[in-house]
């Protein structure tokens, strides 16, 4: 019986862990990141098409970091250059280190997956990439 009863409790909190932990996956009109080296915590977000999105960025690196949302279907794949910033959706640049930056924006018209990068040289090949999932707005 005591078994029965703490595996339940197990998995009750476990459950109540992954509900508070939402993992970027609920729909916000707020994007709150923490950039380290090299990563973006979390790293997935999903906001409404269209809507004002309130921006906030603590870079807890050890270096400047950015946050760059490309163009629906286009992909980074290497270091950031000038070819891409044709196909830059919105960018916060210049994030320094120990400092917070707040901003808003305008997400994007059309529902997708777009991609998130840290335009710095090198930390894209570092893997600072995360993904940004725009929903049709209810």
């Amino acid at each position: 019986m005591k078994k029965v009863v703490v595996c339940t409790g197990v998995l009750i909190f476990c459950g109540l862990l992954a509900a508070c932990s939402g993992g970027g996956s609920a729909v916000s009109t707020s994007i709150k990141v923490t950039m380290t080296d090299f990563q973006f915590t979390p790293n997935s977000f999903t906001v409404p098409a269209g809507q004002k999105i309130n921006f906030t960025a603590a870079n807890n690196g050890g270096v400047e970091h950015s946050f760059v949302i490309m163009k629906l279907g286009y992909q980074v794949n290497a270091n950031f250059s000038d070819q891409d910033k044709k196909n830059v959706y919105w960018e916060q640049t210049s994030i320094p280190v120990g400092q917070t930056v707040n901003a808003t924006f305008t997400a994007p018209s059309e529902p997708g997956q777009y991609q998130i990068v840290c335009a710095v040289p090198g930390h894209i090949e570092a893997g600072m990439v995360a993904k940004l999932t725009v929903v049709k707005a209810k």
